[in-house]
């Protein structure tokens, strides 16, 4: 079960996942209404907040699937 997220910076380095359990990447930035997760050397995801289930102390939990993860890639 994951936890609201109440300090965003936290999740700074933590691991993605996606609610299909897929390994979305890690996360690498902050911004005001969304997160960009890194996943690989050259694959970079900006997932807007309200995507963002929540936070178990180790992962972050995502309300998207690996499949849908890719309408988020940044160009």
């Amino acid at each position: 079960m994951s936890d609201t997220i109440l300090n965003w910076e936290s999740i700074i380095h933590k691991n993605a996942r996606t609610s299909d359990r897929g390994d979305a990447g890690n996360v690498i930035e902050i911004e005001e209404d969304t997160i960009t997760i890194e996943r690989g050397p050259t694959a970079e995801y900006v997932i807007p907040k309200s995507k963002v289930e929540g936070f178990n102390g180790a992962e972050v939990a995502l309300d998207v699937t690996l499949k849908e993860l890719g309408q988020y890639r940044r160009k």
